[in-house]
Parts: C-alpha cells; structure tokens; sequence
C-alpha cells in the first residue's frame, strides 16, 4: 500500500502538482480511461489512507503520465501491479484520526455524572483558537507542510481541539504516532513518513526536550522542507514553550528556531469565554457538561471541570490521612516531582516503591501488610464511579497486559509540581531513579535536573547510569569533574568524545586558564569535533602564533572543514590586518567554502573595488550563498544602476531567491517611490517571501487602498505570518482607527499572533485611552494570552498608577499570564521601591514562579540580611535557578571564603557536599586541587 501511494504522489509531483479539478475533467473527457473519478475521489486517491479502485488509479495515472510527456501505458502496468500487489498484501492498514480515536490520541475522557453512561467524548465546543488550528490544517489540504504546537495549561482542550481539527479538515490522511523521540527520528531517517500524513506530537516537549530533542527539532525541519502535504501537530503547556523559547544557552537552539519558523505555536485559553453561551446550549443535552458550567465559577474553566481536575487537585490538598490515605499521598508526590524532574517515561512500580519511601515519616512506614504498595496503587488507579484517577495506568512492554508503569494525572500533575517548583527532592528519589529509570533520556534528564539544583554527587551518578545505558554523557560527567577540581577525572571522562573536550575548553577559557583551553581544544580536534578547529586557530592567532592558527586551519579543511578560515579571517578584519583578512577568505574560497567569496566580495566593496565585489558577489550567488544577491543588488543601485539591479533580483528570482526584490523594494520605499515599491514587494512575493505579504499589506494601506492592505495581509496569515496584521492594527491605531484596528488585531489572533493586542495596549495607554488598552487587554485574553495585561501593569507601575498597575496583574494571572508579579516587582526595584519588590517577588513565589526566591535574596542580601537571603537563595537553588547558587556562596562563604567552599554542590539534605566520588576517583574537602 505505501510504496502504491508514493509511485503515485511522485508522479503527481512531477507533473508539476495539477489541479484535481484539472486531472477529473481530463480524465472525464477521455473516453479511453477505464475510470472517470470526481475531483474528491482524486484527491482521496493522491492523499488517503485507503486503497482506491482500480480503475480509478488507472485513469489519474494516465493523466498524470501524459501531463509528464511519458507513455502512460507503461505507468499504468507499474501502478496496476503495485495496486494488485497492495491488495494483496495491505498490511497494517494506517489509522485516521478517527480509527485512532480520541482517548488513545490523548484526548482526556470527561467524568460521569451518577453512572449516567454518555459516550465518553462530550460535544465539542469550538472557541476561537479552532479555527486558526484549522486554517494551517486546510494550508496542509492545500499541499503546504505546516507545523501547529497548541500552548494551554493542563486540561484546556488542547489534544481535543487539534483532533477534531484533524478529523473535520484531513479525515482520510493517515495519522502517525510515534512512541517516543527515538522512534520519530527512525522514522524521519528511515524516509518512512509520507506526504499527506499528520504527525501527532501529544506532549510536544517529550520530542522537542531532553538529549533528543535537538535532532528531532533538525529532523523535522528537514521534513517539512522536503515533504509537502504534511501536518505536523502537537500540544505542550506553556512552561515548557517558555523553556524552549529562552534566549540565552544553547540547550534547545534548533526547537526554538523550528517553531518560530513556523510560527507553529497557537495559544489555547483556559476558559470558554466567548463560547460560553453555545456550552449552555449544549449543557441541555448532556448531564456532564450541565455540571461542569455550574462547578466552573468565573472565569468559565468549564474543561477542567469535565475532566475531574480540580476536584482531583483539592482531594490531594486535604493532605495525607483524608482523601487519600499517606502512603496514597507520599506516591502521587513521589510520581509528579519524578515527572517535573525529567522522568518523561512511564514511572515503573519499582521505581514509585523505592522512592516514596523519603516522602513518608517514620510513622506511616510501619505496616504489617505485604500488599501496601500494591493496595495504594491500585486505589490510585481506580477508576470506579467515573471519576479520575490520580495515578493513570500505562503499559511499555509490547502486547496487552497489566500496567508496568504509572504517570499521574495531567491536571493534577501540573498543580503539584506548581506548588512543589521550589522544593528539592528526598535523597530516595535520586536513588530510586538512578537504581530504575525507565530509559537512558530519563536518567540523562534527571541527571540534568540534580545538576541544576547542585546535587553533584546525584547527578554524577545518573549521568554515569545514563552513559551505561548509551546517552552521550561524558560532556556532562567531564564538566562536573571539572567544576569539582578533578582535572584528571575530567580528561579520564571526556575519553574519545570531542564535545566532551569542547565543553572542557569553553569551561577554562571562561577561568583565563588558556593553555588549559588551548589543549583541551587540540583533544577536541583530534576527537572529530569540527567547532573545536574554529577556537583553536582563533587561540593560537590571539596569542600571536600565526603559523600555528593556519597550520589549524589546514587541517581542518583537510578533514572537511572550512570555518577556522573563515574565523581567522574575521579575527584579522577586527584588528585592521586588512591584508591578512583577503588572504584568510582566500584560502577559504580554495578549500571550498562558498562563504569565502561573500568575505572577499564585502572585502572589495568596503575598500571601493566595485567591479571586483561584483565579480566575488556573482560567485558567491552561484556557490549558494542567499545574501549575495541583495548584497549584488545593493552594490548596484548605490552605483545608479537600476537596470542592474532589477536584473539581478530577476536572475535571483528564477532560482526561488526573494532577498534581491525584497532589497529593491526597500529601497524604493526609502526614496518615496510608492508604486516601484510595491511592484517590488510583489516580485518578491512571487518568489516565495511570505514577508513581502507583510510589507505589501503596509504599502497598501498607507496608499489608501485598504482591501487591497487585507488581501495581502489574508495570504500571509496563510503562511503562519500574522505580522501583516498586526502592523495594520498598528497603523490604523496611530491614525485614530480603533475599530478598524481592533478588526485587525483580531484577524492577528486568528493567524496565532497576540502581539498586535499588546501594541495596540500600549498606544491606546500612552494616549490616555485606558478604556480601548483595557479591551485590548481582554481580547488577548479571550486568545489565551496573559501578556497584554502583564504589559499594561508595567506601563501603570512605571507612571506610578499603582491601583491600575494591580487590577493590570491580577487580570494577566486570571488570564494565565506568567511571570507577571516578578515582573512588577523588577520594575519597583529599579525605581528604588524595595518594600513594594518585596511584596511583588513573594507574591510570584506564592504563585510558583521559582525565579522570585533569588530576586528576594538578592534584595535580602543589599539590605545586610544575610540570613534571609541564605534561606531565599536555598529555596532558588532547589527550584533550580542557575542564579541563586552564586548568591548562596556569597553570604555563606565569609569574606573571603573558603577555597573549596561550595565545589562539590549540595548534599540531598541540602549542606555543603564534602566530596564528589565515582568511578574510582574521589576529591574531598582537604585533599586540594
């Protein structure tokens, strides 16, 4: 069946992707084919999962072939053999949306209502982020490859929305659900994903984070660039969509770039909202829905009420000894801090047994019964009278039998770990993960996370596990090692592995210990590590031995690899060795490396050679380099040659180049040329700048012709590029059309960008118009986005309108707004006020944001509350901010501290390790460097 439906895709491809429309009527009008199917038939032919009728095939394949120039009588005996041999041996046949279903999909059940017995999916009630979902999956029917990552909290519709999405909009493409990031990357490197497929990512951050995740996120860029139709669909709560989307590190640099390419993620609101009157219209019909609406209070979180969370969550909150029983209680801890500390896999029974354990006292852990493990668990995953479990059953083994692994609850997953964010585990949970962790990502990740909270001697040990288990560790091992003062253990570690080398370099560069850099580098070199050639010729050129930077650079070209020229070259441009620069790029160019000829061509044009920059810029165009041709049309037109100019973005054009025309259309607006303008921006529209839309949209507008503004702005939400609309909300605001912006700003949201909102927040507040911020404010709310109120609080604050500034932070919390009173308090700080910092960062404390407990030390320790600031910078440490270790060291340490003091991190119990040991090697408090 697959090797059926990709001879035929290719050979719609290479018929120049024809319109169904135009292969049903050819066909239709051949009295020769055996077939004469409608456009739909065509298109379930070319994309659906199930095998179609023979004559059918035969008749598009004709089409097809003829439209390619080739005998179709051949290609109908290959498409006739594939089709008989598909029938003969289908397979497994691939599942849609709806043979999946909605609960294997992850979409959560709602819980009855006295043993009422409704089907377990209530009616769905569509919201605004539907159609947005629905919109990219129609761009997919179109032929487009879209990626679509819907942000929410626990329990919001997320799974439901894009499911019923899939089945309304793509009800016959093949839904693809990979296990895990492993067998995702297999797939993609296997070439075993279709075009016309749904990839379902449920839990996005299981592919996107951990030691995979990076070449996930590579992976799928590569298929969506190469595969089209493809939908790409997934769900993530929105700390790990702020975890991705952080600047500064590198952890999660391709994740990132993914989804903003993309402009994947579209926020999922909390609440009905608007559609609150269409539930209650529904509610008539179903018992379950009825009492949701009457559990839900304002603001109409009615989903989490059909789920069963919250009164999961307030069950869990009377404490041990009520609900549920303190060996209950101690596991669902147990589970969720597992979770929340990298345990993505199922939890086994082994490990929740020999952790929970430190979550009980000495009291509860008295019992004569055999079974208690057993007993607690099962009540956990009990489903009896309809209602959640708190500890949802799960089986990784292959076939059917009983569970061998446990996850909590989403719901009240995301409320623990909330209220858990700033405490450190029991020693028992390291133990138990490093003695059963589920998979080597799982250790690798737990490993991560007792790093991050300075528990050196656990980490040290999951990552040794994870390492025994196939993860790359040795960067992490080596660099704990070394951190420790064991340069030893360190080298010993790092064996073979030049990222390990690498890591050890950055690490004694940022110490100024540079020979220790310069021959980590060199083992990082010999390892294979191809960043390490740039840094060694860097060093060896900074500390004056040329020949030794080049003798580098040789060799590393040798092996492949071209940047140490590069780097040099660039070193020696921001030193003024001008002469020593060409001949870097020089010998860039000689050992192949395209961008050579782009440094040579910049090297030309800076200096005032402008037939030799054209010539260095023609041949980095045709080497590839995209840049080189708006740089080749710039080098035109500041010489007034215009022709040239346009001929080079119609040469850079033909080959799907949009940088020249969208140069040129720069240009032309710079000098008040409206109309070149916009025949630029549509050139290079043409050519594939989905950010020319955005640009033609403005052009538009601000000459009047507002339909035309709309089109444009239309086409590029298409795209995933909502920029068009927001800057039309923008505009129309600054020249005093609200309602007209405010329609805008809406189309924005549609396309899944909430930005316009914020802008128009801002200019309505700095105007005086707090009624329009304030609507503003809510709209975005409506769309599930926080940030328009969060901004407007600090607007407020600043002015000093302290009562608009906590009505502001209080709607943006109610609205899911993160980060909102750290925020505040940031702002009261800076303008001197510590009293209200305080209050502001203990309120973001209060409400799980883990940052505030360094911002309180920080503020502790500037007034010489030492002991105050010991206990906030602790709590920051076990939440695991990077920034409260440093501050901990400071007023624990004397002036001046200790040598050691703080080397070897923190003990479970949370003082200062004495030692940090494993593999043999041991340093302790005495035994110096």
């Amino acid at each position: 069946m697959r090797e059926f439906k990709r001879y035929l895709y290719r050979l719609y491809l290479s018929a120049g992707t024809p319109s169904l429309d135009r292969i049903a009527e050819t066909a239709a009008l051949d009295d020769s084919l055996p077939g004469a199917p409608s456009r739909d038939t065509v298109g379930r032919l070319l994309t659906g999962a199930k095998l179609p009728g023979l004559h059918d095939a035969e008749s598009v394949t004709a089409v097809l072939a003829r439209l390619m120039d080739r005998d179709p009588a051949e290609t109908v005996v290959r498409i006739r053999e594939l089709w008989i041999e598909a029938k003969e041996r289908p397979g497994p046949p691939p599942r849609t949306a709806e043979a999946w279903g909605a609960a294997r999909l992850g979409v959560h059940h709602a819980v009855d209502v006295d043993g009422a017995g409704f089907d377990r999916l209530t009616p769905y009630i569509e919201r605004t982020h539907d159609e947005t979902v629905r919109e990219r999956l129609r761009c997919a029917r179109g032929g487009e490859a879209v990626l679509a990552v819907l942000v929410g909290q626990s329990s919001t519709g997320k799974t439901r929305s894009a499911f019923e999405a899939v089945r309304i909009e793509l009800p016959d493409w093949p839904v693809l659900f990979p296990s895990g990031p492993r067998e995702l990357l297999d797939w993609v490197a296997g070439d075993a994903v279709d075009a016309g497929s749904v990839i379902w990512l449920n839990e996005t951050q299981r592919y996107l984070t951990g030691p995979a995740g990076e070449d996930v996120a590579e992976s799928l860029a590569g298929l969506l660039g190469r595969t089209a139709p493809l939908a790409v669909l997934g769900s993530m709560w929105p700390e790990y969509a702020r975890r991705i989307a952080a600047p500064g590190g590198d952890d999660h640099f391709h994740a990132r770039a993914l989804l903003r390419a993309h402009h994947a993620e579209i926020l999922v609101p909390d609440h009905l909202g608007g559609s609150l009157g269409r539930a209650r219209k529904a509610a008539a019909h179903d018992p379950r829905l009825r009492a949701a609406l009457a559990a839900a209070g304002e603001p109409a979180r009615v989903i989490q009420q059909l789920t069963g969370g919250p009164e999961l969550v307030r069950q869990y909150e009377m404490g041990p000894g009520n609900a549920f029983s303190e060996i209950e209680h101690a596991i669902v801890t147990a589970a969720v801090d597992a979770r929340r500390l990298g345990h993505a896999a199922a939890l086994s029974p082994e490990l929740l047994a020999a952790a929970v354990v430190g979550y009980l006292p000495s009291t509860a852990r008295v019992t004569g019964d055999t079974e208690w493990f057993a007993a607690a668990v099962h009540a956990l995953s009990s489903a009896d009278g309809g209602r959640l479990p708190a500890l949802v059953p799960d089986r990784v083994a292959p076939g059917v039998g009983a569970a061998d692994g446990y996850h909590p609850a989403d719901y009240l997953d995301q409320s623990v770990r909330r209220a858990r964010a700033h405490l450190a585990p029991p020693a028992e949970l390291w133990e138990a993960a490093e003695a059963h962790g589920r998979t080597a990502d799982d250790l690798y990740a737990m490993g991560g996370e007792a790093r991050a909270r300075c528990r050196h001697g656990h980490a040290l040990r999951l990552y040794r596990r994870a390492l025994d288990r196939g993860a790359d560790a040795r960067p992490a091992l080596a660099l704990l090692w070394e951190e420790a003062g064991d340069r030893a253990a360190a080298e010993s570690v790092a064996a073979d592995s030049g990222w390990a080398w690498a890591v050890l370099a950055g690490v004694r560069e940022g110490h100024d210990d540079g020979a220790g850099a310069l021959r980590a580098h060199e083992r990082a070199a010999l390892a294979g590590e191809p960043s390490a050639w740039d840094f060694l010729a860097r060093l060896r050129e900074y500390v004056g031995d040329r020949a030794g930077a080049e003798e580098a650079a040789v060799a590393a070209a040798e092996q492949g690899h071209t940047r140490p020229w590069l780097a040099l070259a660039r070193r020696r441009e921001r030193t003024g060795d001008e002469a020593g620069a060409l001949a870097a790029y020089t010998r860039a160019v000689t050992a192949g490396d395209p961008w050579g000829w782009m440094g040579r061509a910049r090297w030309y044009d800076r200096t005032g050679r402008d037939a030799e920059a054209e010539t260095a810029y023609l041949e980095a165009a045709d080497a590839g380099v995209p840049t080189a041709w708006s740089s080749l049309v710039h080098l035109r037109w500041r010489a007034g040659d215009r022709k040239g100019a346009e001929a080079a973005a119609t040469r850079a054009a033909g080959l799907g180049n949009a940088e020249g025309w969208s140069a040129l259309m720069r240009y032309h607006r710079q000098r008040g040329e409206t109309a070149a303008a916009e025949h630029a921006c549509r050139l290079a529209a043409a050519a594939g700048s989905t950010g020319a839309l955005a640009h033609l949209a403005l052009l538009r507008e601000e000459s009047g012709d507002t339909e035309g503004a709309e089109e444009a702005a239309v086409r590029a939400a298409r795209f995933g590029h909502a920029e068009a609309w927001w800057t039309l909300a923008r505009v129309r605001e600054e020249a005093g059309q609200s309602a007209s912006a405010d329609l805008a700003a809406a189309r924005a949201a549609r396309a899944g960008d909430t930005e316009a909102w914020i802008a128009l927040a801002r200019i309505r507040e700095r105007t005086g118009d707090t009624e329009g911020a304030e609507r503003a404010a809510d709209e975005a709310a409506e769309h599930g986005s926080g940030d328009t109120w969060a901004t407007l609080a600090r607007i407020r604050e600043r002015a000093g309108d302290r009562e608009g500034s906590l009505r502001a932070v209080r709607a943006a919390v109610a609205a899911g707004g993160s980060g909102v009173w750290s925020a505040l308090g940031q702002v009261r700080e800076d303008r001197g006020d510590g009293p209200g910092a305080e209050v502001a960062y203990r309120e973001a404390a209060d409400a799980g944001d883990t940052a505030a407990w360094t911002a309180l030390g920080r503020l502790h320790e500037e007034a010489g509350d030492r002991r105050r600031a010991e206990r906030c910078y602790r709590t920051g440490v076990d939440a695991g901010d990077s920034e409260a270790w440093e501050g901990l060291l400071r007023v624990t340490g004397g002036d001046p501290p200790p040598p050691l003091h703080g080397r070897f991190g923190l003990d479970a119990a949370g003082g200062f390790a004495a030692s940090l040991s494993g593999h043999g090697h041991a340093v302790r408090l005495g035994d110096g460097g």
